[in-house]
């Protein structure tokens, strides 16, 4: 099994781009912490110190609506994260807040097993940024619950996939991940992994969410 100290894991998250603090609490449990104006993630490692055989990253956003249905909607949806509220033992409804809204928690674990390199621990945090993005954008529409409906049926153009992002960036671009996806009729996993593989083709912009477009001409 591989193990990463906490400064290294941290390194990984800045050379995405985000801001990385690492923190100890009382307890010696350490987190690295990723804080931008609009959103707020952490990872959780634990008191193994100072080398990590796993992690895991947090997230919780306030919400108005059922909790349980965004929750049901969002698992369907992802497969690399879960989505959950916290529920009250004596009644199994979900706790509701003082303001009257719900919370809702994001997590997603990695442990290191096997040959578990930088880039790819790249690659893991870059997806589940990806999804905080998308947890604190906008609410999944109509229009999004179709598009996935069509992407699990499989039904997209049969040319090649990544010709095909670069086709839609040379029409409109940048474009988050996300929005490649619903106009692809695929899923964000498989366009991130596209994305993030190709540098030579691709260049991104920003990380709330990143923004994607062509390096050069399609040949």
């Amino acid at each position: 099994m591989e193990a990463f100290t906490a400064e290294e894991l941290a390194e990984i998250v800045r050379e995405l781009g985000l801001p990385a603090e690492i923190e100890i609490d009382d307890d010696q449990e350490v987190s690295i912490s990723v804080v931008l104006d609009d959103l707020y993630w952490s990872i959780d490692l634990g008191s193994e110190s100072p080398f990590y055989r796993s992690m895991t990253m947090h997230s919780a956003l306030i919400l108005e609506e059922d909790p349980l249905k965004f929750a049901n909607q969002w698992n369907r949806d992802h497969l690399s994260t879960v989505l959950y509220t916290a529920i009250d033992p004596e009644t199994d409804d979900p706790i509701v807040l003082e303001s009257g809204e719900n919370i809702v928690f994001l997590r997603s674990s990695i442990p290191f097993f096997g040959s578990v390199t930088k880039k790819f621990l790249s690659f893991l945090l870059f997806v589940w940024h990806d999804d905080v993005c998308e947890l604190f954008g906008p609410q999944t529409t109509l229009d999004d619950e179709e598009d996935s409906e069509e992407a699990q049926r499989g039904e997209h153009d049969p040319i090649d996939r990544l010709l095909q992002i670069q086709l839609e960036l040379r029409l409109r671009s940048p474009q988050s991940s996300r929005e490649l996806a619903r106009s692809l009729k695929t899923t964000k996993y498989e366009i991130n992994n596209i994305l993030y593989h190709q540098p030579e083709l691709f260049e991104k912009e920003g990380t709330s969410p990143p923004m994607w477009s062509n390096k050069g001409e399609i040949q």
